[in-house]
């Protein structure tokens, strides 16, 4: 399904596809158990695309289609990381991330977007998520930020 999520902004890798973790080519981020991914995006077609492939890579996923979704639930404290659209109705991915830090949850944040402009990429920067997706995008480019978000991070940037 992330097949039609290409990206002209995305390098496949020589040497195969991109694996996570495990010994037996599991996908999974952590090898003691199952990394979430949390999705959030109005466009109910790219959640899909999204939860299927990340499921079909061993992920568990959960979609929302706005970041106020996401709040109004426990958020999860381990072996999670959000995936969010930078552009959402109500709050968007970027003032999410600003909630997030303000309120002291780390959650490793990997924003996307369909827009490619100076002022989506100076938002995202300031925003400070641990990988940039631009759609479309594909499973290898993908793959790679989920791995970015899944390292250790001893101390958050100022």
């Amino acid at each position: 399904m992330v097949a039609s999520l290409r990206c002209a902004h995305s390098r496949r890798s020589r040497s195969g596809p991109d694996r996570i973790g495990g010994d037996q080519g599991h996908p999974s981020l952590s090898s003691s158990q199952k990394t979430t991914v949390i999705v959030i995006d109005d466009d109910i077609f790219v959640c899909r695309a999204l939860k299927t492939q990340l499921e079909i890579l061993g992920f568990n996923v959960v979609v929302f289609q706005n970041a106020e979704g996401l709040l109004a639930g426990e958020l999860p404290n381990s072996d999670t990381c959000l995936l969010s659209d930078v552009y959402l109705p109500g709050m968007s991915g970027i003032e999410l991330c600003r909630y997030l830090a303000k309120a002291g949850t780390h959650l490793p944040t990997i924003l996307m977007t369909g827009r490619d402009d100076e002022h989506t990429r100076h938002l995202m920067r300031e925003a400070k998520p641990v990988a940039c997706l631009f759609k479309p995008f594909d499973e290898a480019a993908l793959l790679r930020a989920l791995r970015k978000a899944a390292r250790p991070r001893t101390k958050q940037r100022p």
